[in-house]
């Protein structure tokens, strides 16, 4: 089984906001919930970051838009993500996900062949992310495993977005 790509991201964002509560190191998972309820642990450098973009962000009025499109950026992921962790809960198992994804992969590759150039580019994307996903959720233990890991992120990012202007 490849390496699981979500407990190192979760573990990098620790530095600046750590999941609350703490996430288990191994089996059983708690429900997406467990996160979704609270707010990620400021961490020692959250506040020097919070200060310096601050700064960087009050310059000008075209960098408070700029922090304002990562703010909403990274809420908007966060939302995704949560949604995600909550419905993996109702996939039978792994097996079921990779049957999913290959499903839509190869419908997306149909309607590729038969619609318009124009539309390639979007049904491209598409099929892009059902693959990410596969390999994200193939990467991991178990479907609990995702969710709670999934839920961790979307707590850190929501609190990562507070970095910017609103």
């Amino acid at each position: 089984m490849p390496t699981d790509p979500i407990a190192p991201v979760v573990s990098a964002l620790s530095i600046l906001v750590t999941p609350n509560p703490a996430p288990p190191n191994a089996a059983p998972y708690p429900p997406p919930g467990k996160w979704e309820s609270g707010a990620a642990t400021d961490g020692a450098l959250y506040t020097p970051v919070q200060t310096l973009l601050g700064v960087l962000f009050a310059a000008s009025p075209d960098m408070t838009t700029v922090g304002k499109g990562v703010n909403k950026a990274l809420a908007d992921v966060a939302t995704v993500i949560t949604t995600l962790a909550d419905h993996l809960g109702s996939v039978g198992s792994l097996a079921d996900v990779a049957s999913a994804m290959s499903a839509l992969q190869n419908s997306l590759a149909l309607a590729q062949s038969l619609a318009p150039g124009s539309t390639a580019v979007v049904l491209t994307s598409a099929s892009g992310l059902f693959q990410q996903l596969q390999q994200l959720l193939g990467s991991v233990g178990s479907i609990d495993q995702a969710a709670a890991e999934l839920a961790q992120l979307a707590q850190q990012l929501k609190e990562l977005a507070k970095l910017f202007p609103a």
